[in-house]
């Protein structure tokens, strides 16, 4: 089975360490006290949301632009809102979850 891939929004913190969310799966959110860290965090919790999901019966997200800029939009917006610099970062990540589908 090919990995599963989403797009994450990383957001630099105030203190360090990055903030992440996966706009595919509502709630699916992370930290880690750098990058890589964060994006092993966030892969943990896509596939347990991806679980829990599957455990429900419902059907695996279907991600789309709209809504990942709609995240990206927020994320914008809560920055500006807390006077955080305007940056973030997307990336494609894959997780693995062929025993789930």
């Amino acid at each position: 089975m090919k990995p599963l891939k989403f797009t994450v929004i990383l957001m630099p913190e105030a203190d360090g360490g990055y903030s992440v969310v996966c706009p595919a799966l509502p709630g699916c959110v992370s930290q880690g006290d750098n990058l890589q860290e964060a994006l092993a965090n966030i892969r943990e919790a896509i596939l347990l949301v991806l679980e829990v999901r599957s455990e429900e019966g419902l059907p695996l997200p279907r991600e789309t632009p709209d809504m990942v800029a709609d995240e990206i939009r927020q994320c914008l917006h809560d920055r500006a809102e807390d006077n955080l610099p305007l940056v973030i970062e997307t990336r494609e990540v894959e997780v693995e979850a062929g025993v789930l589908v």
